[in-house]
């Protein structure tokens, strides 16, 4: 079975940066495209020292992992443009779902955001989240704790996470998996 190929969204970049858990993404996928606004907003909005520290990360993961995980650059500012009137839409946001548009709906979407995540299924766009890409490293594959990741997503990168959600997405996938 060929794996999918998967476009993130910068809260599921940054997470799994923070959990030290990006290069498993290729155990689950064939491709990782990364829009250019997802990589200013990794980033964006930390010390200096953070942003350098960031910014030779994501360079040396290009680099090392380039038959897998790549920049995305093939969609038009005007299908960006389309997406951001969606109110509440970040450019991040916008750019993942012009790639998936631009590419004929081939990816799967790893957004969190209600919004994004609501115009990507309005257009049946395979759409995931950070909770599933935990559930399955965890469960599929057994290079995370889910437990523990969800629970240092809540308190260090204020992830704001019902029990409830937490555990619906652990048991799909654990059903989807195991049977």
């Amino acid at each position: 079975m060929t794996r999918p190929r998967a476009i993130l969204d910068t809260s599921a970049l940054i997470s799994l940066y923070n959990l030290q858990s990006i290069e498993h993404l290729s155990l689950m996928y064939e491709e990782v495209r990364i829009p250019r606004e997802v990589e200013r907003e990794f980033l964006d909005k930390v010390s200096e020292d953070e942003k350098t520290r960031r910014f030779a990360f994501i360079a040396k993961f290009y680099d090392i992992n380039q038959s897998w995980f790549v920049p995305c650059l093939d969609y038009g500012s005007d299908l960006i443009e389309i997406y951001l009137a969606s109110d509440g839409m970040d450019r991040g946001e916008a750019e993942v779902l012009a790639q998936n548009q631009s590419l004929d709906n081939l990816y799967e979407v790893i957004i969190d955001e209600s919004i994004a995540r609501g115009v990507a299924q309005s257009k049946s766009f395979k759409v995931h989240g950070v909770l599933y890409l935990l559930a399955v490293l965890s469960i599929r594959f057994q290079k995370i704790d889910y437990n523990a990741s969800v629970d240092y997503l809540i308190k260090e990168q204020n992830f704001r996470l019902k029990s409830k959600v937490v555990n619906q997405v652990y048991e799909k996938v654990r059903k989807e998996i195991l049977g």
